[in-house]
């Protein structure tokens, strides 16, 4: 019975992170096509973009990348908050589990202050 009980939960979770990926690759490109925005996909296969490196592109990228596992971007795409905030968002994400580097959260912060930042 143990056995089977693990088989069991082995395919839920395989289920279940495949289900994510495919939820996080729509959600990247959809606020990518939203904002008229490049991709960060498009991006690395040397589009107009690719030349213009900046730290904002950089907190985009890590962004789709990190939090588009779990949220959408209608989640957070309304707020507007200044950088102390959004790092005290990302770092709330960390106590809850999100494994981040400081870079990647000052550049997530840096790029969420220039886009959802205060009007």
């Amino acid at each position: 019975m143990s056995l089977l009980i693990r088989g069991a939960a082995l395919l839920l979770c395989a289920s279940l992170w495949a289900s994510t990926q495919t939820v996080a690759g729509a959600a990247a490109s959809a606020y990518a096509e939203g904002s008229g925005e490049t991709s960060p996909k498009r991006e690395r296969e040397g589009g107009p973009a690719a030349q213009a490196t900046t730290p904002a592109a950089d907190g985009k990228e890590v962004l789709t990348r990190k939090c588009f596992q779990c949220h959408q971007a209608s989640m957070w795409s309304s707020l507007r908050q200044d950088r102390k905030a959004w790092e005290g968002v990302l770092y709330r994400m960390v106590g809850r589990g999100a494994l981040w580097t400081e870079a990647e959260i000052n550049a997530m912060a840096d790029f969420l202050a220039q886009t959802r930042g205060p009007k």
